[in-house]
Protein backbone atom coordinates (compact mmCIF):
# COMPACT_ATOMS: atom_id res chain seq x y z
CA UNK A 1 0.00 0.00 0.00
CA UNK A 2 1.63 3.52 -0.98
CA UNK A 3 2.71 5.86 1.77
CA UNK A 4 -0.23 8.44 3.10
CA UNK A 5 1.55 11.45 4.05
CA UNK A 6 -2.27 13.40 4.37
CA UNK A 7 -4.85 13.28 6.84
CA UNK A 8 -7.85 11.04 5.58
CA UNK A 9 -11.35 11.70 6.14
CA UNK A 10 -14.85 10.37 5.86
CA UNK A 11 -17.65 11.57 3.95
CA UNK A 12 -19.51 12.54 6.75
CA UNK A 13 -16.85 14.30 8.29
CA UNK A 14 -16.01 15.88 5.07
CA UNK A 15 -19.46 17.41 5.08
CA UNK A 16 -20.05 18.61 8.33
CA UNK A 17 -16.57 20.71 7.79
CA UNK A 18 -17.54 22.01 4.66
CA UNK A 19 -20.83 22.90 6.25
CA UNK A 20 -18.67 24.72 8.94
CA UNK A 21 -16.33 26.34 6.54
CA UNK A 22 -19.39 27.49 4.25
CA UNK A 23 -21.21 29.44 7.61
CA UNK A 24 -17.49 30.68 8.44
CA UNK A 25 -17.06 31.81 4.88
CA UNK A 26 -20.36 33.25 4.53
CA UNK A 27 -20.38 35.00 7.78
CA UNK A 28 -16.72 37.07 6.95
CA UNK A 29 -17.81 37.66 3.50
CA UNK A 30 -21.88 38.74 5.16
CA UNK A 31 -20.96 40.65 7.89
CA UNK A 32 -19.45 43.33 5.93
CA UNK A 33 -22.06 43.90 3.86
CA UNK A 34 -24.61 44.47 6.49
CA UNK A 35 -22.62 46.16 8.44
CA UNK A 36 -21.29 48.70 6.40
CA UNK A 37 -24.93 50.48 5.76
CA UNK A 38 -25.43 50.14 10.05
CA UNK A 39 -22.05 51.83 10.36
CA UNK A 40 -22.91 54.78 8.26
CA UNK A 41 -26.47 54.57 10.20
CA UNK A 42 -24.55 54.15 13.71
CA UNK A 43 -22.27 57.22 12.65
CA UNK A 44 -24.74 59.50 11.49
CA UNK A 45 -27.15 59.09 15.02
CA UNK A 46 -23.49 59.49 17.00
CA UNK A 47 -22.91 62.88 14.63
CA UNK A 48 -26.21 64.05 15.41
CA UNK A 49 -25.84 63.30 19.38
CA UNK A 50 -22.16 65.00 19.09
CA UNK A 51 -23.33 68.33 16.93
CA UNK A 52 -26.77 68.22 19.56
CA UNK A 53 -24.10 68.19 22.95
CA UNK A 54 -22.69 70.74 21.49
CA UNK A 55 -25.22 72.74 21.04
CA UNK A 56 -27.00 72.49 23.97
CA UNK A 57 -23.82 72.64 25.92
CA UNK A 58 -23.33 76.31 24.48
CA UNK A 59 -26.78 77.53 24.81
CA UNK A 60 -26.97 76.97 28.56
CA UNK A 61 -23.60 78.24 29.46
CA UNK A 62 -23.82 81.51 26.62
CA UNK A 63 -27.42 81.83 28.91
CA UNK A 64 -26.54 81.34 31.88
CA UNK A 65 -22.72 82.36 32.79
CA UNK A 66 -23.06 85.25 31.10
CA UNK A 67 -23.01 87.12 34.59
CA UNK A 68 -20.29 85.28 35.76
CA UNK A 69 -19.46 82.18 37.51
CA UNK A 70 -21.44 82.18 40.35
CA UNK A 71 -23.24 79.11 42.08
CA UNK A 72 -26.63 80.06 40.93
CA UNK A 73 -25.42 80.19 37.75
CA UNK A 74 -23.86 77.11 37.64
CA UNK A 75 -26.77 75.65 38.90
CA UNK A 76 -29.07 77.27 36.43
CA UNK A 77 -26.73 75.47 33.48
CA UNK A 78 -27.09 71.99 35.21
CA UNK A 79 -30.09 72.15 35.30
CA UNK A 80 -31.09 73.87 31.63
CA UNK A 81 -28.73 70.91 30.28
CA UNK A 82 -29.90 67.83 32.51
CA UNK A 83 -33.65 69.28 30.88
CA UNK A 84 -32.47 69.08 27.56
CA UNK A 85 -30.12 65.65 28.10
CA UNK A 86 -31.72 63.45 30.37
CA UNK A 87 -29.11 61.00 32.04
CA UNK A 88 -26.23 63.57 31.48
CA UNK A 89 -23.68 63.20 33.88
CA UNK A 90 -21.72 67.00 34.10
CA UNK A 91 -18.78 69.23 35.99
CA UNK A 92 -17.75 72.94 34.94
CA UNK A 93 -14.71 73.56 36.44
CA UNK A 94 -12.47 77.00 36.44
CA UNK A 95 -9.01 77.20 34.36
CA UNK A 96 -6.36 76.70 36.88
CA UNK A 97 -5.72 80.54 37.05
CA UNK A 98 -8.93 81.09 38.58
CA UNK A 99 -9.53 78.46 40.32
CA UNK A 100 -9.42 78.53 43.81
CA UNK A 101 -9.69 75.26 45.81
CA UNK A 102 -10.88 76.27 48.90
CA UNK A 103 -14.09 77.91 47.10
CA UNK A 104 -14.53 76.20 43.66
CA UNK A 105 -15.56 72.74 42.84
CA UNK A 106 -12.92 70.53 41.97
CA UNK A 107 -12.83 67.08 40.24
CA UNK A 108 -12.63 64.17 42.34
CA UNK A 109 -11.52 61.42 40.23
CA UNK A 110 -12.19 58.54 42.36
CA UNK A 111 -14.80 56.68 39.69
CA UNK A 112 -14.15 55.67 36.07
CA UNK A 113 -16.45 58.90 35.25
CA UNK A 114 -14.60 61.36 37.02
CA UNK A 115 -11.46 59.77 36.53
CA UNK A 116 -12.30 60.46 32.94
CA UNK A 117 -13.71 64.46 33.19
CA UNK A 118 -10.25 64.62 34.59
CA UNK A 119 -8.37 63.49 31.83
CA UNK A 120 -10.56 65.35 29.36
CA UNK A 121 -10.37 68.73 31.88
CA UNK A 122 -6.41 68.33 31.22
CA UNK A 123 -6.55 67.98 27.52
CA UNK A 124 -8.63 70.95 27.50
CA UNK A 125 -6.80 73.31 29.42
CA UNK A 126 -3.43 72.00 27.36
CA UNK A 127 -5.01 71.97 23.65
CA UNK A 128 -7.93 74.56 24.55
CA UNK A 129 -10.15 73.23 21.83
CA UNK A 130 -13.57 71.17 22.09
CA UNK A 131 -12.67 67.22 23.11
CA UNK A 132 -15.50 64.59 22.12
CA UNK A 133 -15.02 60.78 22.57
CA UNK A 134 -17.39 58.02 21.57
CA UNK A 135 -17.57 54.50 23.72
CA UNK A 136 -19.80 52.44 21.41
CA UNK A 137 -19.59 49.76 24.11
CA UNK A 138 -20.89 51.74 26.69
CA UNK A 139 -23.41 53.56 24.38
CA UNK A 140 -21.69 56.77 25.47
CA UNK A 141 -20.34 60.06 24.72
CA UNK A 142 -17.78 61.80 26.45
CA UNK A 143 -17.21 65.45 25.97
CA UNK A 144 -15.02 68.39 27.41
CA UNK A 145 -15.89 71.83 26.29
CA UNK A 146 -13.76 74.31 27.03
CA UNK A 147 -15.69 78.04 28.15
CA UNK A 148 -13.67 81.40 27.23
CA UNK A 149 -14.02 84.91 28.16
CA UNK A 150 -16.17 87.20 25.32
CA UNK A 151 -16.36 90.74 24.96
CA UNK A 152 -18.97 91.39 26.78
CA UNK A 153 -17.32 89.53 29.74
CA UNK A 154 -13.96 91.93 30.40
CA UNK A 155 -16.20 94.98 31.54
CA UNK A 156 -16.41 92.92 35.00
CA UNK A 157 -12.95 92.19 34.91
CA UNK A 158 -10.78 95.20 33.75
CA UNK A 159 -8.09 95.05 36.08
CA UNK A 160 -7.15 92.34 35.06
CA UNK A 161 -7.56 92.74 31.31
CA UNK A 162 -5.13 95.95 32.12
CA UNK A 163 -2.81 93.05 33.43
CA UNK A 164 -3.30 90.90 30.15
CA UNK A 165 -4.87 87.96 32.49
CA UNK A 166 -8.26 88.32 30.75
CA UNK A 167 -8.68 88.74 27.68
CA UNK A 168 -11.16 88.02 24.71
CA UNK A 169 -10.66 83.72 23.88
CA UNK A 170 -9.17 83.13 27.10
CA UNK A 171 -9.52 79.87 28.99
CA UNK A 172 -12.11 80.88 31.72
CA UNK A 173 -13.16 76.94 32.47
CA UNK A 174 -13.96 73.67 31.42
CA UNK A 175 -17.02 72.27 31.47
CA UNK A 176 -16.87 68.19 31.00
CA UNK A 177 -20.14 65.53 30.15
CA UNK A 178 -21.49 62.32 29.88
CA UNK A 179 -24.46 61.65 27.74
CA UNK A 180 -25.90 58.47 26.75
CA UNK A 181 -25.82 57.50 23.02
CA UNK A 182 -29.60 58.05 21.35
CA UNK A 183 -28.94 54.19 19.57
CA UNK A 184 -32.29 53.62 19.44
CA UNK A 185 -33.12 56.25 16.95
CA UNK A 186 -32.02 53.34 14.34
CA UNK A 187 -34.90 52.21 12.89
CA UNK A 188 -36.66 48.79 13.54
CA UNK A 189 -37.00 48.60 10.15
CA UNK A 190 -33.29 49.09 9.08
CA UNK A 191 -32.36 46.86 11.23
CA UNK A 192 -34.93 44.34 9.77
CA UNK A 193 -33.60 44.96 6.53
CA UNK A 194 -29.87 44.26 7.73
CA UNK A 195 -30.98 41.04 8.91
CA UNK A 196 -32.92 39.88 5.72
CA UNK A 197 -29.98 41.18 3.98
CA UNK A 198 -27.81 38.94 6.08
CA UNK A 199 -29.81 35.69 5.85
CA UNK A 200 -30.18 35.78 2.02
CA UNK A 201 -26.39 36.20 1.32
CA UNK A 202 -25.70 33.62 4.10
CA UNK A 203 -27.74 30.97 2.25
CA UNK A 204 -26.42 32.17 -1.36
CA UNK A 205 -22.77 31.88 -0.17
CA UNK A 206 -23.46 28.62 2.05
CA UNK A 207 -24.82 26.84 -1.11
CA UNK A 208 -22.01 27.84 -3.74
CA UNK A 209 -19.40 26.89 -1.45
CA UNK A 210 -20.93 23.86 0.26
CA UNK A 211 -21.25 22.45 -3.79
CA UNK A 212 -17.67 23.37 -4.63
CA UNK A 213 -16.47 21.57 -1.39
CA UNK A 214 -18.75 18.68 -2.09
CA UNK A 215 -17.25 18.44 -5.63
CA UNK A 216 -13.66 19.10 -4.94
CA UNK A 217 -13.47 16.64 -2.34
CA UNK A 218 -16.22 13.84 -3.65
CA UNK A 219 -16.97 14.57 -7.23
CA UNK A 220 -13.54 15.48 -8.93
CA UNK A 221 -11.75 12.25 -7.23
CA UNK A 222 -14.08 10.11 -8.27
CA UNK A 223 -14.41 11.58 -11.89
CA UNK A 224 -10.32 11.07 -11.72
CA UNK A 225 -10.70 7.23 -10.78
CA UNK A 226 -13.17 6.94 -13.43
CA UNK A 227 -10.73 8.59 -16.10
CA UNK A 228 -7.88 6.43 -14.64
CA UNK A 229 -10.06 3.49 -15.29
CA UNK A 230 -11.02 4.09 -19.13
CA UNK A 231 -6.95 4.28 -19.57
CA UNK A 232 -6.01 1.36 -17.83
CA UNK A 233 -4.53 -0.93 -20.49
CA UNK A 234 -4.76 -4.52 -19.91
CA UNK A 235 -3.98 -6.11 -23.51
CA UNK A 236 -1.99 -8.70 -23.13
CA UNK A 237 0.28 -7.65 -25.95
CA UNK A 238 0.99 -4.35 -23.92
CA UNK A 239 2.67 -6.59 -21.16
CA UNK A 240 2.75 -2.74 -19.15
CA UNK A 241 0.02 -1.81 -17.05
CA UNK A 242 -0.85 1.81 -16.67
CA UNK A 243 -2.18 2.29 -12.96
CA UNK A 244 -0.46 3.38 -10.22
CA UNK A 245 -1.65 3.92 -6.50
CA UNK A 246 -2.57 6.97 -5.80
CA UNK A 247 -3.78 7.57 -1.83
CA UNK A 248 -7.39 9.77 -1.89
CA UNK A 249 -8.54 11.93 1.02
CA UNK A 250 -11.61 10.38 1.02
CA UNK A 251 -11.33 7.19 2.58
CA UNK A 252 -14.57 5.80 0.71
CA UNK A 253 -12.42 6.53 -2.73
CA UNK A 254 -8.85 5.65 -1.48
CA UNK A 255 -11.11 1.69 -0.90
CA UNK A 256 -12.06 2.20 -4.39
CA UNK A 257 -8.62 2.92 -5.33
CA UNK A 258 -6.44 0.40 -3.14
CA UNK A 259 -8.89 -2.47 -4.25
CA UNK A 260 -8.31 -1.63 -7.60
CA UNK A 261 -4.38 -1.22 -6.95
CA UNK A 262 -4.60 -4.72 -5.53
CA UNK A 263 -6.45 -6.63 -8.51
CA UNK A 264 -3.50 -4.93 -11.03
CA UNK A 265 -1.21 -6.31 -8.57
CA UNK A 266 -2.28 -9.62 -8.86
CA UNK A 267 -2.47 -9.47 -12.56
CA UNK A 268 0.78 -7.84 -13.15
CA UNK A 269 2.15 -10.88 -11.21
CA UNK A 270 0.69 -12.93 -14.30
CA UNK A 271 2.02 -11.03 -16.72
CA UNK A 272 5.16 -10.71 -14.97
CA UNK A 273 4.78 -14.96 -15.13
CA UNK A 274 4.14 -14.91 -18.63
CA UNK A 275 6.81 -12.56 -20.03
CA UNK A 276 9.01 -14.90 -18.39
CA UNK A 277 7.47 -17.68 -21.37
CA UNK A 278 7.19 -14.95 -23.41
CA UNK A 279 10.36 -13.33 -25.54
CA UNK A 280 8.62 -11.59 -28.47
CA UNK A 281 5.51 -9.86 -29.43
CA UNK A 282 2.83 -11.71 -31.29
CA UNK A 283 2.02 -9.21 -33.78
CA UNK A 284 4.73 -8.19 -34.97
CA UNK A 285 7.58 -10.44 -33.70
CA UNK A 286 9.61 -8.01 -32.65
CA UNK A 287 11.28 -8.36 -28.84
CA UNK A 288 9.86 -7.26 -26.02
CA UNK A 289 10.97 -3.65 -24.49
CA UNK A 290 11.51 -5.85 -21.54
CA UNK A 291 14.01 -7.85 -22.97
CA UNK A 292 16.00 -4.59 -23.99
CA UNK A 293 17.87 -3.87 -21.01
CA UNK A 294 18.85 -7.38 -20.65
CA UNK A 295 20.33 -7.27 -24.13
CA UNK A 296 21.91 -4.32 -23.99
CA UNK A 297 23.87 -5.60 -20.37
CA UNK A 298 25.02 -8.65 -22.18
CA UNK A 299 26.02 -7.13 -25.13
CA UNK A 300 28.30 -4.73 -23.25
CA UNK A 301 29.41 -7.13 -21.12
CA UNK A 302 30.28 -9.15 -24.17
CA UNK A 303 32.11 -6.56 -26.15
CA UNK A 304 34.18 -5.18 -23.41
CA UNK A 305 35.09 -8.72 -22.42
CA UNK A 306 36.47 -9.45 -25.76
CA UNK A 307 36.62 -6.08 -27.33
CA UNK A 308 34.32 -6.05 -30.32
CA UNK A 309 32.56 -3.01 -31.40
CA UNK A 310 29.20 -3.17 -31.19
CA UNK A 311 25.95 -0.29 -32.39
CA UNK A 312 22.74 0.95 -31.37
CA UNK A 313 20.22 1.82 -33.66
CA UNK A 314 17.28 3.89 -32.63
CA UNK A 315 14.63 4.55 -35.28
CA UNK A 316 11.95 7.04 -34.74
CA UNK A 317 8.59 6.23 -36.31
CA UNK A 318 7.81 10.08 -37.04
CA UNK A 319 4.51 10.14 -39.06
CA UNK A 320 2.05 7.05 -40.47
CA UNK A 321 -0.24 7.84 -43.27
CA UNK A 322 -2.90 5.27 -44.37
CA UNK A 323 -3.31 5.57 -48.21
CA UNK A 324 -6.27 3.51 -49.31
CA UNK A 325 -9.56 2.31 -47.65
CA UNK A 326 -8.42 -1.21 -46.89
CA UNK A 327 -5.39 0.07 -44.57
CA UNK A 328 -8.13 2.71 -43.09
CA UNK A 329 -10.60 -0.32 -42.55
CA UNK A 330 -7.79 -2.12 -40.68
CA UNK A 331 -6.89 0.91 -38.87
CA UNK A 332 -10.56 1.42 -37.35
CA UNK A 333 -10.81 -2.46 -36.81
CA UNK A 334 -7.44 -2.79 -34.86
CA UNK A 335 -6.54 1.00 -34.01
CA UNK A 336 -2.77 0.46 -33.90
CA UNK A 337 -2.39 -2.11 -37.07
CA UNK A 338 -0.30 0.64 -39.21
CA UNK A 339 2.36 0.34 -36.47
CA UNK A 340 2.87 -3.35 -36.40
CA UNK A 341 3.03 -3.36 -40.22
CA UNK A 342 6.29 -0.96 -39.93
CA UNK A 343 7.58 -3.69 -36.85
CA UNK A 344 6.78 -6.54 -39.31
CA UNK A 345 8.83 -4.55 -42.07
CA UNK A 346 11.54 -4.42 -39.66
CA UNK A 347 11.61 -7.82 -38.23
CA UNK A 348 11.06 -9.45 -41.42
CA UNK A 349 14.03 -7.29 -42.86
CA UNK A 350 16.68 -7.23 -39.52
CA UNK A 351 19.91 -9.01 -40.11
CA UNK A 352 19.62 -12.43 -38.42
CA UNK A 353 22.24 -11.45 -36.15
CA UNK A 354 20.61 -8.07 -34.87
CA UNK A 355 17.70 -7.85 -32.52
CA UNK A 356 15.29 -5.33 -33.29
CA UNK A 357 13.03 -4.01 -30.11
CA UNK A 358 9.32 -1.79 -29.67
CA UNK A 359 10.88 0.63 -27.14
CA UNK A 360 7.22 2.82 -27.77
CA UNK A 361 4.62 3.06 -29.75
CA UNK A 362 6.49 5.19 -31.99
CA UNK A 363 10.45 4.40 -31.06
CA UNK A 364 11.62 1.06 -32.21
CA UNK A 365 15.81 -0.16 -31.58
CA UNK A 366 18.08 -2.28 -33.01
CA UNK A 367 20.98 -3.92 -31.48
CA UNK A 368 23.77 -4.99 -34.01
CA UNK A 369 26.88 -7.13 -32.73
CA UNK A 370 29.76 -6.79 -33.75
CA UNK A 371 29.25 -3.89 -36.09
CA UNK A 372 31.28 -0.76 -35.94
CA UNK A 373 31.13 3.15 -36.73
CA UNK A 374 31.58 2.36 -40.72
CA UNK A 375 29.21 -0.88 -40.54
CA UNK A 376 26.83 1.22 -38.61
CA UNK A 377 26.47 3.96 -41.49
CA UNK A 378 26.07 1.05 -44.33
CA UNK A 379 23.30 -0.33 -41.54
CA UNK A 380 21.46 2.90 -41.40
CA UNK A 381 21.79 3.96 -45.34
CA UNK A 382 20.26 0.49 -45.59
CA UNK A 383 17.15 0.85 -43.43
CA UNK A 384 15.36 3.18 -45.68
CA UNK A 385 16.19 1.10 -48.68
CA UNK A 386 14.88 -2.29 -46.97
CA UNK A 387 11.76 -0.09 -46.02
CA UNK A 388 10.65 0.82 -49.70
CA UNK A 389 11.73 -2.30 -51.07
CA UNK A 390 10.54 -4.78 -48.43
CA UNK A 391 8.86 -8.15 -49.92
CA UNK A 392 5.59 -8.55 -49.63
CA UNK A 393 4.30 -11.45 -47.65
CA UNK A 394 2.44 -14.24 -49.67
CA UNK A 395 -0.63 -13.91 -48.06
CA UNK A 396 -0.90 -10.75 -48.61
CA UNK A 397 0.17 -10.75 -52.09
CA UNK A 398 -2.95 -13.02 -52.27
CA UNK A 399 -5.20 -10.31 -51.22
CA UNK A 400 -7.29 -8.14 -53.73
CA UNK A 401 -6.98 -5.06 -52.06
CA UNK A 402 -3.77 -4.87 -49.89
CA UNK A 403 -3.19 -1.83 -47.56
CA UNK A 404 -1.02 0.90 -48.17
CA UNK A 405 1.32 3.28 -46.20
CA UNK A 406 3.69 5.91 -45.99
CA UNK A 407 5.97 5.57 -43.19
CA UNK A 408 8.34 9.48 -42.36
CA UNK A 409 11.56 7.81 -39.95
CA UNK A 410 14.52 8.86 -38.14
CA UNK A 411 16.93 7.28 -37.81
CA UNK A 412 20.05 7.52 -35.40
CA UNK A 413 22.68 5.37 -33.64
CA UNK A 414 25.51 4.82 -31.17
CA UNK A 415 28.51 2.41 -31.32
CA UNK A 416 30.00 1.15 -28.19
CA UNK A 417 33.70 0.77 -29.06
CA UNK A 418 34.91 -0.63 -25.58
CA UNK A 419 35.53 1.67 -23.23
CA UNK A 420 33.70 2.40 -20.00
CA UNK A 421 29.98 3.90 -21.55
CA UNK A 422 27.11 2.67 -19.85
CA UNK A 423 24.10 1.75 -21.36
CA UNK A 424 22.34 4.27 -20.51
CA UNK A 425 24.92 6.64 -21.80
CA UNK A 426 24.95 4.71 -25.24
CA UNK A 427 20.99 5.04 -25.41
CA UNK A 428 21.48 8.58 -24.35
CA UNK A 429 23.78 9.09 -27.59
CA UNK A 430 21.58 7.05 -29.73
CA UNK A 431 18.27 9.68 -28.96
CA UNK A 432 20.65 12.64 -29.49
CA UNK A 433 21.85 11.15 -33.26
CA UNK A 434 18.36 10.32 -33.77
CA UNK A 435 16.82 13.83 -33.22
CA UNK A 436 19.68 15.08 -35.50
CA UNK A 437 18.80 12.83 -38.59
CA UNK A 438 16.94 14.04 -41.32
CA UNK A 439 13.34 12.72 -42.02
CA UNK A 440 12.90 9.72 -44.83
CA UNK A 441 10.02 9.14 -46.44
CA UNK A 442 8.73 5.51 -48.05
CA UNK A 443 6.04 4.24 -49.26
CA UNK A 444 4.55 0.54 -48.51
CA UNK A 445 4.30 -1.68 -50.55
CA UNK A 446 6.35 -0.44 -53.14
CA UNK A 447 5.17 0.84 -56.01
CA UNK A 448 6.54 -1.75 -58.28
CA UNK A 449 5.46 -4.61 -55.99
CA UNK A 450 1.61 -3.45 -56.46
Amino acid sequence: MANINFKQYTFKSVLLNQLFIAIALAFAISLPLTGIPAYFALNHTINSDIENLEQRSYEAVNEHLNTGWQPYNIDKVYQGIREKMPGAALFLQKAPQFLDPEEDDIIDPSTPTTATFQRLIEDVQRNERLIVETNILNSTINAAIPIKFQSQCLVCHSQEVKTGEIYAGALAGTMVLQVPMSINQVSTTSTIAFFVIFLLIFIVIATIITNKLVQTNLLVPLAGLSERVKRLRLSSHEQHIDWERIPQQMIEIDQIDESISTHIQTIRGIYDKLDALVVTEHESGLFHKERFNEVMKYELFRSHRYQHSFSLVLIKLVDVKVLNSTAKNIEIEAPGSKYMVFGQILHSDTRETDMAFRLEEHIFAIVAPETDEEGIKTFKSDIYARLINSDIPQDVKRSIARPEYQFTIQVGHATYNGDDTTAKELLKSAVQSMRESEQQTGRYPPEDNK
